[in-house]
């Protein structure tokens, strides 16, 4: 009866060797004859997870929707965002795009924390005015620190790389529009200091007329402005 359980068990670790082995063999065809074809692998979406399971990097088109993330977790987002906001946030939150065709970054507590991809999710803190394509970094609780983009405007685009500060708002924009502004502006808030160009009545400036130099804003007053096409 003993060398009975054995054989059995000998048996068992055969059967259990072989249906690995022939795992692994079938994982191997399976992957050879995908990529026989010019090298290429194809698929729509990619999960990445590390050591204790938790999604961490997303690539897909558009990228696959993932349990971890909290952008997409209303609950998590009324409890983590939610008191920060006025009540009215959660009814707005809902018309937000969370979605992107390329490449998400997720914290080991789920939040976005950088994205490649076309077009860009919108921020936590509102909708974009345009589609953007470009490259995002939010910081450790998911707002926006800086955006690189590429956005159509009406017929033309617009090439901008934002830098924001800890209040959510921009500190720093560097700025090229093919029909707007062109130039760099500097502070948040009613305080700023504008470099570069702007066409007539444009609200970077606040000037009826053509603008091109400094310009310097206090309390949302200016008080220095210094327009060489004015001059001209």
């Amino acid at each position: 009866m003993i060398a009975n359980d054995k054989r059995l068990a000998r048996s068992i670790r055969w059967l259990q060797g072989y249906a690995a082995l022939m795992t692994v063999a079938l994982v191997v065809l399976f992957v050879r004859s995908g990529a026989a074809t010019d090298d290429v692998i194809r698929a729509q979406g990619l999960i990445i997870e590390d050591a204790a399971g938790r999604e961490r990097i997303l690539i897909g088109a558009p990228i696959p929707e993932a349990p971890d993330r909290v952008r997409t977790d209303e609950a998590r987002v009324r409890e983590v965002w939610g008191p920060g906001f006025p009540d009215a946030y959660m009814d707005f939150y809902r018309d937000y795009s969370h979605e992107t065709n390329g490449m998400l970054i997720l914290s080991e507590e789920g939040f976005d924390r950088l994205v490649v991809g076309d077009p860009l999710p919108d921020p936590n803190i509102g909708k974009r005015i345009a589609p953007s394509t470009g490259m995002v970094i939010n910081d450790a609780n998911g707002f926006e620190r800086m955006g690189y983009g590429v956005k159509p405007m009406d017929g033309r685009y617009r090439v901008s790389l934002g830098l924001d500060t800890d209040r959510i708002q921009e500190g720093l924009i560097l700025i090229l529009d093919d029909d707007g502004p062109h130039g760099v502006l500097v502070g948040s808030g009613p305080d700023r200091i504008f470099l570069g160009s702007a066409p007539a009545g444009h609200g970077w400036t606040g000037l009826e007329e053509e603008f091109q130099g400094l310009l310097v804003r206090r309390d949302g007053e200016t008080v220095h402005t210094l327009n060489l096409a004015a001059d001209n």
